[in-house]
């Protein structure tokens, strides 16, 4: 099984993803997991521009991981998040995991996520995303959520995070899984 969670900065995906990981019995490979090693390396801590080799950089861990899960143990359950907006590289990401299910024989749950932009901006400064070098100036946010978010897929579970609990989305999500069998 593979479940993709995809939203914008801050509308709780490793939080939701990691409850979700929990009941699933399941892998957490969030964004941050992939971009940290790189984001750390060059100094980057939440605010500010990152070199224009930052991403480029962070597609190599990427795709390492993706070869790591393509030959995991068939038992082996995995939940990603990411932010994806609609452009070529994010859309080729986006197949990149629904292709590696195919290949595993796993079923794939595509998840998207979405919060109101005043939402974000008042979570943007919480704690854990300080420890966790994730992004938290305002101009950029605001940037990361002005530009076009990839299309949910149809058969994507859409989900509101702005006023939901994060177990309550969890719970949502584990029994839509439970219900497509």
């Amino acid at each position: 099984m593979i479940v993709q969670l995809v939203g914008p900065p801050a509308c709780g995906k490793r939080t939701i993803g990691a409850l979700v990981a929990e009941r699933l019995g399941a892998q957490l490979i969030d964004n941050h997991l992939i971009n940290d090693p790189v984001f750390t390396a060059l100094g980057a801590n939440g605010f500010g521009d990152l070199p224009p080799a930052a991403f480029g950089y962070a597609r190599r861990v990427r795709d390492i991981v993706n070869e790591a899960v393509t030959e995991a143990p068939a038992s082996v359950r995995h939940v990603f998040t990411n932010w994806l907006i609609d452009t070529e590289d994010d859309r080729r990401s986006a197949a990149d995991l629904r292709q590696i299910a195919r290949a595993r024989g796993a079923s794939f749950h595509p998840v998207w996520l979405t919060c109101d932009p005043a939402e974000i901006h008042r979570r943007i400064d919480h704690p854990d995303r300080r420890s966790r070098n994730k992004l938290r100036d305002p101009a950029k946010v605001a940037d990361a959520l002005s530009k076009q978010a990839l299309p949910a897929p149809d058969d994507a579970l859409r989900l509101d995070t702005t006023t939901l609990p994060a177990a309550d989305a969890a719970d949502r999500i584990v029994a839509w899984i439970d219900d497509r069998g």
